[in-house]
Order: C-alpha cells, then sequence, then structure tokens
C-alpha cells in the first residue's frame, strides 16, 4: 500500500524525473558503510564516508525504476584499490541486468562515467562503463605497477642502530628493509609473481570493458601516461568534454538530457514493494593491523599500526554477540588486514571457530586478508577475495633494536639490575645470541607450526601442500584460489549468495544483511556444549589517539607483543 502511495504520487511529479541519476565518487571508497549514530544524518552539512555497500543501494534503486536512463558518474579524485575496482565492475553488472529485468523492452539502463582525475584502478572501473569521458586536459594514467621497497640497513648502522630479525619463512619480507640493502632472490620473485597476476587483471579489466585485444592495451600502458587526444584516438574513452556539456553530450532527441543528483533524485524514484526476508546474515567488519585490547580508528596512519586497528577484545564481543544472536543464520566476515599481533590474531580466530560449529562463517577477503588477516580468516567455512585481494603470508617474524651503539654515540649508557637468566631478552640494550637466540627461534617456530595446523585444519589440506605454500609466501586472490587458500573468486554479494547455500536458505530470495555490533554489556566466553544449550567518529579518532600513544598504550603494547604475523609491505595498485 505504502509503495502504492508514493507511486501515485511519483506520477504527480513524473516530469521531474531525470534522465540520468548523478553519483559523485570523491576520495577513497570503504567496502562497508561505516558505523556512525543514526542522528548524523540530520547534522547540517554533514556527508558520510562512501561505501561500495551504499553504490548497491544507491544502483539497486536506480535500476528499480524504469523511466530512468540511467547513471552518471562523477569521478572527482576517485581513489579505488584494484579489488575495488573489480567489486564496482560486479555492481556495473548486476545494475544493467537488474535494471533490463524492470525495463518495458528489456532493455538495460546506460551506466557512464565522467573522469576529471582518478586513480588507475578507477580507471580500470570506469572502463566497463558504456560510455567513458575525460575532461579535455585529464590523462589516461594507467601507467603499470612498480614496488620499490626502501632499505635502511646502512643508514641505521650509521646511528649506531642493530636491528635483529628472526624469522622461519625465507619470503616473509616485513622486516627486510632493516636487514638487507637491497631485494632478496625471494622477495624479488615473490614480487614478480604477485605483479603478473595484478598486471593481468588491469590489462583484461581495460581490454573486456573497452572491447580492445589485451596485447593492444599493454602497448598502450607502455606508451602511457596518454594525453586525453591519444586516449580518445586509441579507443580508451568515448569523448572529451567538460562538465557543463555532458546534458548535450547525453541527450536523446533535441533535448539536452536532465542531470539530477542522486540525494535529490531518490524522492522521485518508483518504489517495489520488498519480498519477505528469507533469513537474516550478520557482517562482521575486521579491518586494520590486529592487536591486543580494543580496536582503535586514527584520524592518520601511524607507523606500521595504519589508520585503524583490530582489537582481540573488541572482536570477541562482536564475535560472541553474532554466536549470541538466534536470528542470525549465518554470518559474513569482512577482513581487511595486512596481520598484526600473533597472539591477538589466535584469539580472534578461536572465537571465529566457535561461531562457525554452530553457524556459518563465510569470510569476504578486501583488499588484503594477508598474515594474521589470514590466520583469522583460516576457520570460514568458505572463503571469498576478490581476483586482486592480497593473501596468504603464512609466517612469522620476530624483530628487536640494539641501541647500544645508538646510546654510545650519544654518551648514554643503561645500568640495569636484573633477576633471571632472560630477563632482558627483548631489552633495547641485548644482542641476542646463545641461550637467547634459541629461546626467540623456538617460540617462533612454534607459532608457525600452530599458524600452519590452523590452516591444515579450516582449508582440509596436506600438510606437504601447506608447506609449499607457506614460508611467507604471498598470492593474489586469483592464485590462492588455485593453490586451494580460497573458494571462490566475486564481491561481497557473491560471499551473501555463498552464506545463503551454506545455511540451507533459498537463492534468490532475499536476506537481510545486520551489521553485528558490539554489545551494550561485556560478554563472556562460552563453552561451545554450553552454547548448545543456551541456544561523533572524528573526535573518537583522535581520542583513541591520544590514549594509544600519549597515554602510554602503544608502548606496553610493542612491550608484551614480541611475535607478529605481518606483512605491511604488500603492492598495492
Amino acid at each position: 500500500m505504502l509503495c502504492s502511495l508514493s507511486n501515485t504520487r511519483r506520477g504527480w511529479f513524473k516530469r521531474r524525473l531525470p534522465d540520468y541519476v548523478v553519483i559523485t565518487i570523491e576520495g577513497a571508497l570503504l567496502e562497508r558503510d561505516p558505523e556512525t549514530p543514526w542522528y548524523y544524518d540530520f547534522v547540517p552539512g554533514y556527508r558520510g564516508a562512501q561505501s561500495i555497500e551504499g553504490l548497491q543501494r544507491a544502483l539497486d534503486r536506480i535500476a528499480d525504476d524504469p523511466d530512468m536512463r540511467g547513471v552518471l558518474f562523477l569521478y572527482k579524485g576517485t581513489a579505488l584499490s584494484l579489488a575495488q575496482a573489480q567489486s564496482v565492475t560486479a555492481l556495473f553488472d548486476r545494475f544493467r541486468r537488474r535494471s533490463a529485468r524492470h525495463s518495458a523492452h528489456g532493455v538495460a539502463q546506460r551506466i557512464v562515467v565522467y573522469v576529471e582525475q582518478c586513480s588507475p584502478s578507477a580507471l580500470v572501473a570506469a572502463s566497463a562503463a558504456d560510455q567513458l569521458i575525460l575532461a579535455p586536459l585529464a590523462d589516461w594514467e594507467i601507467v603499470g605497477l612498480r614496488v620499490a621497497p626502501l632499505f635502511l640497513k646502512d643508514a641505521l648502522a650509521r646511528l649506531g642502530v642493530e636491528m635483529q630479525v628472526v624469522r622461519v619463512a625465507p619470503w616473509k619480507t616485513a622486516a627486510d628493509a632493516f636487514i638487507f640493502d637491497g631485494l632478496t632472490d625471494e622477495a624479488r620473485a615473490q614480487y614478480d609473481w604477485l605483479l603478473d597476476s595484478l598486471y593481468t587483471d588491469i590489462v583484461d579489466g581495460v581490454a573486456k570493458g573497452r572491447g580492445l585485444d589485451a596485447d593492444a592495451v599493454r602497448a598502450l600502458i607502455d606508451r602511457a601516461p596518454l594525453t586525453g587526444i591519444e586516449a580518445l584516438a586509441a579507443g580508451l574513452i568515448d569523448q572529451l568534454a567538460y562538465e557543463d556539456e555532458l546534458p548535450a553530450l547525453l541527450q536523446r532527441g533535441d533535448k539536452p538530457a536532465v542531470l539530477k543528483p542522486y540525494r535529490r533524485a531518490q524522492r522521485l524514484f518508483y518504489r517495489r514493494p520488498q519480498p519477505a526476508a528469507v533469513g537474516a546474515i550478520g557482517v562482521i567488519t575486521l579491518s586494520g593491523t590486529i592487536m591486543s585490547g580494543a580496536s582503535r580508528s586514527f584520524p592518520a596512519p601511524l607507523p606500521l599500526f595504519g589508520d585503524e586497528t583490530i582489537g582481540s577484545t573488541t572482536a570477541q564481543q562482536l564475535i560472541r554477540a553474532a554466536r549470541k544472536d538466534d536470528s542470525l543464520d549465518a554470518v559474513i566476515v569482512y577482513v581487511d588486514s595486512p596481520g598484526g599481533s600473533a597472539l591477538a590474531s589466535d584469539l580472534i580466530w578461536r572465537e571465529l571457530t566457535l561461531l562457525d560449529a554452530e553457524k556459518p562463517v563465510i569470510v569476504y577477503m578486501g583488499d588484503a586478508a594477508a598474515s594474521g588477516g589470514y590466520y583469522i580468516a583460516a576457520p570460514g567455512r568458505k572463503i571469498v577475495a576478490q581476483r586482486a585481494s592480497i593473501t596468504g603470508s603464512i609466517g612469522v617474524i620476530i624483530a628487536k633494536a640494539n641501541l647500544q651503539g645508538a646510546f654510545a654515540k650519544l654518551g648514554a649508557r643503561r645500568d640495569a639490575v636484573s633477576r633471571g637468566a632472560h630477563a632482558g631478552i627483548y631489552a633495547d640494550t641485548t644482542h641476542w645470541q646463545g641461550d637467547l637466540i634459541e629461546r626467540v627461534e623456538h617460540s617462533l617456530q612454534h607459532t608457525y607450526d600452530q599458524f600452519k595446523q590452523r590452516v591444515i585444519d579450516g582449508r582440509r589440506l596436506d600438510p606437504a601442500v601447506v608447506d609449499a605454500l607457506a614460508g611467507g609466501r604471498v598470492w593474489t586472490g586469483a592464485q590462492a584460489l588455485e593453490h586451494g587458500l580460497v573458494d571462490a573468486l566475486g564481491d561481497f554479494q557473491h560471499a551473501v549468495e555463498i552464506a545463503m547455500t551454506e545455511a540451507g536458505l533459498p537463492v534468490g530470495g532475499r536476506v537481510e544483511l545486520v551489521a553485528v555490533e558490539e554489545p551494550k554489556r561485556w560478554l563472556a566466553p562460552v563453552p561451545a556444549a554450553a552454547q548448545a544449550l543456551l541456544g561523533g567518529r572524528r573526535a573518537q579518532q583522535f581520542a583513541d589517539l591520544a590514549s594509544f600513544v600519549v597515554d602510554g598504550e602503544l608502548s606496553a603494547l610493542l612491550e608484551r607483543e614480541h611475535v607478529w604475523l605481518l606483512a605491511p609491505h604488500l603492492p598495492k595498485s
């Protein structure tokens, strides 16, 4: 009834309908909607962060309207990773299918992308549009891929700093910058196979979107950056124009096309009644560097930690909340992490293992789910990644700086009193040797063996196979699928379809996606058997930064966290 009333009202104002709905993408996109209080939407001037989830909702609503000609994307400083570009391309394909289904003549609505400035990966996604228009002075800047780590070994030596790194995996490159003066053979080989896979995805994405031969696209990339005129001549774009010329370019007949921003046009969309939900699927977002304690978000990226952390305490509460919620048929865990603390990763692994014992857990990988990020993905009943997701890095590392030489240069010294033969094992003036290095290596080997066992159990792989895939080796999602480290390639919606199948829900029906929130009251751990019986974001970022750095949480964390599952120097495109 409500849809009928809305559509009746819409008929009175039908002349106000636009030909194209305009969606502007500025800056970076998140994968999932950020958690913000409901009242933020009513704050004057507030604009929430854009997300792929939000684009999905918007495109679904536009596709449901049979009187709309299409959608116009304005790329204004748009920054996408390659994995996100692949998700956006999948959104475009789904939009075309949905709009064709609701069209009177079975004709899909058009997707037009206008580019002023964007990242190379965003340009890959733009190539999948029906019409790609470039600002006259903008360049086509897909120039390829390059990895160039900065090595600090000699610089640290001049300062009197000795870095000691112990690792059980030669492909674990997280601390190479401190102990080598260039790429090792293993690191170079790893970067080669990663860039080969990612570069192929870029070439194929442009070639398929623009209807060009892959070899021709490679030749064009080798000539890039290309001016707009050169890109137009090569068939990489369709037109050159300024934004004010778009209505005339998109006109049908004698009248310029009517363009309206999504926020203004959505009130006029045709509304279709939603079928009853066949079930509910919870969504848990685990994004950032994995650490003990509470999750944190910072106003600017910190060295090693990035701009947010996955706190094991917070993650435990989220997972327990999902486990306790009997309304959820399955849970999708979105993982976007280069790893972090071994202990924190194992604590999260345990909670996800308990959750999967009671309801299906599907892991969806973002840009990266490597090292500790893969550790917490291993319990997933199914793992879904994009072709360009970075994963694997099954290996362990520990690093410590010996500042004895630096103190000597400054005329400073420590004078310690201790009890216990190994009391100073992690001290900043200790040099690992003899019994000390043996204990460090023993601890590291134990963690590495546990990591591999988690993968063997979770992925049901032969130990010899895991050994060949581990050692710190990093893979793209496409390569991980070949090796059995993930189950499927696709976007978040594909993960939803797999979750429905695993939960026994009818695929094709509507499912309710529920963002799992941290409970208001602390949830104690519940044994598996017992559970079976019982059945102002910016301000917070600055507060997190203050408590993390100023109040001493950072130093305390570094003092107690020594063994790392970390892959911070991953190639991105």
